[in-house]
């Protein structure tokens, strides 16, 4: 039982890094191609070009935002079905009289709160270009 559970915990994880590829390759990478425009438009403003060696690309830009991406979120997702498939395993049974379904969202729930939540709460989000404060406005 434990083990059909994993995979379709992976199974359901690959499906939803599927769907934040799609999710971040229309809402994401155009905000991180125009903070990569931004910030190599600053470069050339504060440092010029003369002299300046591009450094070498080791992985190209399209591969970050395609296959990398997509391979990163897929296993991410996988990943973390099959822990979450793992944790409902190891919790059915020892819930009481629960149901399912409401084991189920209340281990999402707690997974949320405690992956999301919190350390949003203890860590917020840096500001834009930390390095530079004359940029936050921007």
């Amino acid at each position: 039982m434990v083990g059909k559970l994993l995979m379709r915990g992976m199974l359901v994880g690959m499906i939803a890094g599927l769907l934040a590829f799609c999710f971040a390759r229309i809402a994401g990478e155009p905000q991180v191609e125009r903070a990569i425009a931004f910030e190599a438009h600053e470069h050339h403003e504060a440092h010029g070009h003369a002299g300046d060696a591009p450094e070498p690309e080791i992985v190209s830009r399209e591969t970050q935002a395609g296959a990398g991406l997509l391979t990163g979120v897929v296993a991410y997702g996988a990943a973390f079905g099959g822990l979450f498939a793992l944790c409902f395993a190891a919790a059915w049974g020892r819930a009481g009289n629960m149901g399912a379904r409401p084991l189920a969202v209340w281990l999402a729930l707690a997974a949320f709160v405690a992956l999301v939540v919190l350390p949003a709460l203890k860590y917020p989000a840096n500001p834009p270009s930390v390095g530079a404060p004359e940029t936050i406005g921007m």
